[in-house]
């Protein structure tokens, strides 16, 4: 009878242990939901986009020819494609025109006016011909750097060096004939401000230079000597603004002087009138991974734009609606 007493006490000892962790872990969900983070923000919110104002559409998928992807540039129905340790030439259509190992790691390119390519590894710039020929190997620049973008106008080369925040300007030759940081503002308060290696930069139709301040937020005008002529862009939740520490992260300008943007953390493609003002939007973040790295961007001369999906590993076309 005494033990028959004693196995009922347990039971019941642990019978209220578990009632309790029942009931506690109810009444913590049930808090949880109640008291909302006052700093958090809805991403699924932010991220939604009126489907009227998407205004292109995908007409083209090209698989990239090897994993990795890194970097885009368009030119004359040619489109230039840098990997982590080769570099590739295709038509638009995706007929492979050259393929090049590299010793890498490539970091941008560009197309010259003539056809040729810069290719960045890193810390220096070589010249190669469409046929995958070297020309040129450029001095190095030192180990801290981080060459992210190069534009081509005139006689003269512009390199964005997000390692030691700068534009470097270069002669086709690839001598360095000055670089500025961004400071050269009336405020003189900050310059470039890169906390992670995304720094674009290019030319519109008037062959004004736009740099992206992705610390900031903004995009900015630059005249040849390094003097701040203009800028535009604003940090914001809002869709014609740009969300968390380092956007655009990436920009083409189409031949109507517009400009598209790419975003780090929530991806997404947008138009922006010249003036800065939000057009329409290419593609949200439903068009890409939950965790897809930021793409990069270039327009052709039809204002097409092709949108390289590191993540996804293909180049993919945008027309938009109205011409179709």
């Amino acid at each position: 009878m005494m033990k028959n007493g004693l196995i009922f006490a347990i039971l019941i000892f642990f019978g209220a242990i578990i009632a309790f962790i029942l009931i506690g872990g109810l009444f913590n969900n049930d808090l949880r939901k109640a008291v909302k983070n006052p700093y958090a923000y809805d991403l699924g919110e932010v991220g939604y986009i009126d489907p009227a104002f998407i205004q292109y559409r995908e007409s083209k998928r090209i698989a990239t020819a090897h994993p990795m992807p890194v970097a885009i540039d368009c030119r004359g129905g040619l489109l230039a494609i840098g990997y982590k340790q080769h570099f590739q030439v295709i038509d638009t259509l995706g007929r492979e025109i050259s393929h090049k190992s590299v010793a890498g790691p490539v970091t941008a390119l560009a197309f010259t006016p003539e056809g040729d390519l810069l290719l960045a590894q890193q810390i220096f710039i070589q010249v190669y011909r469409q046929s995958g020929e070297l020309q040129d190997s450029w001095p190095t620049i030192d180990s801290s750097a981080y060459i992210t973008s190069i534009a081509v106008r005139g006689e003269h080369v512009f390199v964005a060096n997000a390692g030691d925040p700068s534009v470097m300007v270069y002669t086709r030759d690839g001598e360095v004939i000055h670089t500025f940081d961004g400071r050269n503002r009336p405020d003189r308060h900050y310059g470039f401000v890169v906390p992670s290696p995304y720094f674009d930069l290019g030319f519109d139709q008037t062959d004004r230079l736009w740099v992206a301040n992705t610390g900031v937020q903004s995009i900015e005008n630059y005249h040849y000597d390094g003097s701040l002529a203009g800028e535009w862009g604003v940090a914001s939740h809002e869709l014609s603004g740009f969300i968390g520490c380092c956007n655009p992260a990436q920009f083409t300008i189409l031949a109507n002087g517009s400009f598209v943007t790419a975003e780090k953390g929530l991806v997404r493609i947008k138009v922006y009138l010249p003036s800065g003002e939000l057009e329409s939007v290419v593609a949200g973040p439903d068009a890409f991974h939950p965790d897809a790295e930021p793409p990069d961007l270039t327009s052709d001369e039809l204002n097409n734009i092709y949108i390289l999906d590191i993540t996804g590993e293909m180049i993919r076309k945008f027309e938009r609606k109205a011409a179709l």
